[in-house]
């Protein structure tokens, strides 16, 4: 998830295979669940949808079969992102509705703007604007702020007005440059340029040596 965020796709791509392969290599059905758990997200953020059909269906079958939650919880969300129907979107709902029940709240923001997306694909736009403000809440209350960005450019395709578009497009900007994720600035600087707008700054600023986003 670093790799990718900084922009390392193929290094983000081969620390997933990687993670998956060892895991299967000790034979450590948990170990497996958890390289499946984050392989699923890495294929999400990549926007691989064949990958992350494969890989989330073989670990909600682990999951069910050794009845581990939490990870379960994450299998039942990405799911219902691929699908992008009514189905999807209640798969969507009962893990996050689960996370929040077990009061597992890290990567919140994340999950509801993956239920947002849900929404609006399926004509749902109310419902996709309220779930991207819970999720921008979440994120603040509780410091969880890797996502917001890409949370906040989302939400800048709701605003009413150009002007309050693209400002909040900028903010989104900023706070992906000071956060060295280079994929979520690159979102934002297409949707800006979509709109005709330059982005607030040249570049990202890079992490410390040594250093990667926290995701």
């Amino acid at each position: 998830m670093a790799h990718w965020l900084m922009g390392h796709d193929d290094e983000a791509l081969a620390s997933c295979n990687g993670a998956i392969k060892l895991a299967r290599a000790i034979d450590h059905p948990y170990s497996l669940a958890v390289a499946l758990a984050y392989g699923s997200i890495t294929h999400q953020m990549r926007r691989d949808l064949p990958e992350l059909i494969d890989t989330v269906a073989e670990l909600r079958e682990l999951c069910e079969r050794y009845g581990f939650a939490y990870y379960r919880e994450w299998g039942l969300i990405l799911d219902g992102w691929s699908r992008a129907d009514e189905p999807g979107i209640d798969l969507a709902r009962q893990g996050i509705a689960n996370l929040r029940s077990e009061g597992s709240f890290a990567r919140m923001p994340y999950w509801l703007s993956l239920l947002a997306d849900l929404s609006e694909r399926s004509g749902r736009p109310d419902d996709a604007r309220a779930t991207l403000d819970a999720a921008l809440v979440a994120g603040q209350a509780r410091d969880d702020v890797w996502w917001l960005p890409e949370v906040l450019r989302m939400r800048a395709a709701h605003d009413g007005g150009e002007e309050s578009a693209i400002s909040r497009l900028r903010s989104a900007a900023q706070m992906a440059a000071g956060h060295g994720s280079v994929a979520l600035l690159r979102r934002c600087e297409r949707d800006l340029e979509a709109r005709g707008a330059h982005p607030p700054s040249p570049g990202v600023r890079p992490p410390a040596p040594g250093v990667l986003p926290v995701a």
